[in-house]
């Protein structure tokens, strides 16, 4: 359990809250206070994660890639939680290792519905909920592979860059509805998209190498960073991307 509850009745929702990084963000929130709608497509897994928190919480099927489940599944967590204060932008995926030579069309197109246009689809679905509590928050899911790229990973760390810049072009956008919007970075976490890098020897070794911190980060350690973004105490950050990455890259 947190020491301090700073989430304490607000309401989040999550996208990709079913697994890895959005199970973590959904169990950490809870701890502090906070009132979560769970979107993901897998309901099953989406109820399980909603037994485990300590707050009232929705679980809500949802596919990121469709504006009108987006849509009605924010309406659900509205009339349900009587309001919508921060929106985790989480779900993603990460397209099949390729050279850009032989990425195909099919591939690259895919990254781009869920990652970045899912995300564009998420931050106007959210944007009426947000602008109405004059506190709004947004955050995005970036990746260091935005900035460091790995070979193979065209598509993912596009998507990625396309987040950060989408971040800054919210941010100017509802700066008048006093809605902040910040993306966060992360390193390689063990889990989520970052448990295939922690399973394999040879990449784990190759990932410890680079790491100035020399290991992969906690999920806890994420989700404290994101709870400060969606709390009171970010109210004068916004258009930002924040790194969390242990160095990555510099070592």
């Amino acid at each position: 359990m947190c020491d301090h509850r700073i989430l304490e009745g607000r309401v989040v929702i999550i996208t990709g809250a079913s697994r890895g990084l959005g199970r973590e963000l959904s169990l950490t929130f809870s701890d502090q206070g906070a009132h979560v709608g769970l979107l993901a497509r897998d309901i099953a897994a989406l109820e399980e994660v909603s037994s485990q928190l300590a707050n009232p919480s929705i679980a809500v099927p949802c596919d990121i890639a469709t504006p009108r489940s987006l849509e009605d599944a924010f309406a659900k967590v509205n009339a349900t939680m009587g309001r919508v204060d921060a929106v985790i932008a989480n779900a993603g995926i990460a397209a099949p290792s390729s050279k850009a030579q032989n990425l195909s069309v099919t591939e690259w197109t895919r990254a781009l519905d869920v990652n970045l246009t899912g995300s564009f689809l998420t931050a106007q679905a959210a944007y009426p909920y947000l602008a109405r509590t004059g506190h709004g928050r947004l955050v995005l899911m970036s990746s260091v592979m935005a900035a460091i790229p790995r070979p193979g990973l065209a598509a993912y760390a596009a998507t990625k860059a396309g987040i950060e810049g989408l971040t800054r072009a919210l941010a100017v956008d509802w700066a008048r509805d006093s809605i902040c919007v910040n993306a966060i970075a992360p390193g390689f976490f063990d889990a989520g998209l970052g448990t295939a890098f922690k399973n394999s020897e040879r990449l784990r070794d190759a990932v410890h190498r680079r790491t100035l911190l020399g290991r992969f980060g906690e999920p806890r350690e994420l989700a404290m960073l994101a709870s400060f973004l969606v709390s009171s105490a970010s109210g004068y950050l916004t258009g930002q991307t924040l790194g969390i990455d242990g160095g990555y890259g510099r070592a």
